[in-house]
């Protein structure tokens, strides 16, 4: 055997070697469930919170169709879905409420009741709660702000997350 032809593919073998340990030696480590579940959280209730800010108050009873939640009632129930998913994820055996969703639904009542389950959602994601109940929350939290991105836009506004 000549040493001499096995050098180049040796030196070629080690080059490549090296050069494809680089990116994993460099990439972030790796985030566990319940920081990026947390993170899910924070991002879309923002979102929330800024379409809950962003709509007028006299826009508040807007509804696309007569067969769908208005923006008050959305953003109600969205607060209602924090307190029965945030509790459960706390180890509370709550059952559901759309005490807020079905009360009165103007601007003034419904964001102070959106930030206070909000607070309460915070408290659950910074413990150890039950990740099932804070995805599932996560989870429903995007498919109503898709529903607030419609009616935004329907109003001639923009989506905060755009």
């Amino acid at each position: 055997m000549n040493i001499r032809r096995l050098v180049p593919w040796f030196l070629v073998v080690s080059a490549v070697s090296v050069i494809s340990a680089v990116p994993a030696l460099t990439q972030p480590a790796p985030v566990d469930a319940a920081t990026a579940v947390k993170a899910g959280f924070t991002e879309v209730s923002e979102w929330v919170n800024k379409s809950a800010a962003l709509i007028p108050a006299d826009k508040y009873a807007y509804k696309p169709t007569a067969t769908v939640r208005s923006v008050g009632q959305m953003v109600g129930h969205i607060a209602d879905s924090y307190t029965y998913y945030c509790a459960r994820a706390a180890g509370r055996r709550v059952e559901w409420s759309d005490a807020i969703e079905k009360g009165v639904t103007d601007k003034a009542t419904v964001t102070p009741k959106l930030k206070q389950a909000v607070d309460a959602c915070t408290a659950a994601y910074n413990g150890k709660g039950d990740i099932g109940q804070l995805m599932a929350n996560v989870a429903h939290t995007n498919l109503h702000y898709g529903n607030l991105i419609t009616y935004i836009r329907m109003l001639g506004l923009t989506p905060p997350s755009s």
